[in-house]
């Protein structure tokens, strides 16, 4: 696969209601609830180029089982993806090279926009389904116009995108799994240590890590993950420090980790703990 940037992050919410609520607090816009054609309700925070998506099923439909079966078990980050040009195409070439893919899907969602008008955003997406860890796509946007609009993409804590994903597998799969990441990813992988690789995806870091390798991965011991999946998000933000006024206003449960970072932890955040960091 050629490298394709970071698309965006799928966080499952049992109650949407309450995190999107959440989310609000913690200073991020969210787009208005959308409803899509399969059966599932979102708010996205969009940011310069990628966003976070908090997603609510509905229904236990075949296309959104795997997002069902992630919200029965509980709230977190349940999926990552990436841009694609051709969903359909990348497909049937990953396909080609040995990868289980789930059968490519389109749908769409009204957006309502400023001027009281309607239209439909339409997707293309293909997952994998042997990715290791957790659910990986790829995400072909049709009408990324009415995605990425200046209402949605200013936030009060100044995030301005994803810096770092932060993927928990098992001890022995640290390097196959960033090998796989990197085959399909197009990253460039480096082996950091037995327990933690990285892979650079145009701008943004995918990191592998053990559970017990986490807290040298995060840069701090308040990160924590004992089964597999996203452990933490690290956003880039252009004002940390009217990020904290704004935690503090709120009452929001952050931790301030040096000058130039802090967390809210996945104890408050809905199962993924966020990283902001002071974007240079």
């Amino acid at each position: 696969m050629t490298m394709e940037p970071l698309d965006h992050a799928v966080m499952v919410c049992p109650d949407l209601d309450a995190a999107a609520q959440a989310w609000r607090r913690f200073g991020f816009t969210l787009t208005p609830r959308g409803h899509h054609s399969l059966g599932s309700q979102n708010h996205c925070v969009m940011l310069a180029r990628d966003y976070l998506e908090l997603l609510h099923v509905t229904v236990p439909s075949p296309t959104r089982r795997y997002y069902w079966d992630a919200q029965q078990a509980g709230a977190g980050c349940a999926a990552l993806s990436c841009k694609s040009g051709d969903a359909f195409s990348a497909a049937a070439q990953l396909r080609g090279g040995g990868w289980h893919t789930s059968d490519p899907i389109e749908f769409s969602r009204p957006v309502r926009l400023d001027d009281g008008t309607e239209r439909p955003a339409t997707f293309r997406v293909t997952a994998i389904d042997d990715a290791p860890g957790a659910r990986f796509f790829f995400c072909e946007h049709q009408t990324p116009e009415l995605l990425w609009r200046p209402e949605w993409t200013t936030h009060a804590n100044g995030a301005t995108g994803i810096a770092t994903m932060f993927l928990v597998v098992a001890p022995a799969l640290v390097e196959a799994a960033g090998r796989a990441y990197a085959e399909l990813t197009g990253g460039e992988m480096t082996q950091l240590s037995d327990h933690i690789c990285s892979l650079a995806l145009d701008g943004a870091t995918l990191v592998v890590t053990t559970p017990q390798a986490l807290a040298a991965a995060t840069g701090t011991g308040h990160v924590r993950r004992a089964v597999p999946g996203y452990a933490a998000i690290r956003l880039r933000t252009g004002d940390l420090a009217a990020a904290r006024e704004g935690w503090r206003a709120a009452c929001v449960d952050a931790l301030d980790l040096g000058p130039g970072e802090s967390l809210i932890p996945a104890s408050a955040a809905g199962g993924v703990a966020l990283l902001f960091e002071q974007a240079r």
